[in-house]
């Protein structure tokens, strides 16, 4: 291989770590800040909320997070099976 084409493949591959690298992390941040605005309504409203239904949505966040995650690594989690 020329020097050149050396280059050009060395850039693609740097580009396609860079991507797998960046594009994960932006979609844990978008889940986190809908996670945030979700917490934020419910406690706006209060006493419509019980601790149970409360420990269940911050529980469902939780699991969704372990299964992004899992998803992202091409892990599979031993409790799905």
């Amino acid at each position: 291989m020329s020097t050149l084409e050396t280059a050009i493949v060395f850039s693609c591959v740097l580009l396609v770590i860079s991507g797998l690298i960046i594009l994960p992390a932006e979609l844990c941040v978008k889940a986190s800040a809908d996670a945030d605005d979700a917490v934020t309504d419910i406690m706006e409203e209060g006493a419509d909320v019980s601790p149970e239904e409360l420990n269940t949505f911050l529980s469902g966040i939780s699991d969704n997070y372990r299964i992004i995650y899992g998803a992202l690594l091409g892990e599979v989690s031993d409790e799905e099976e």
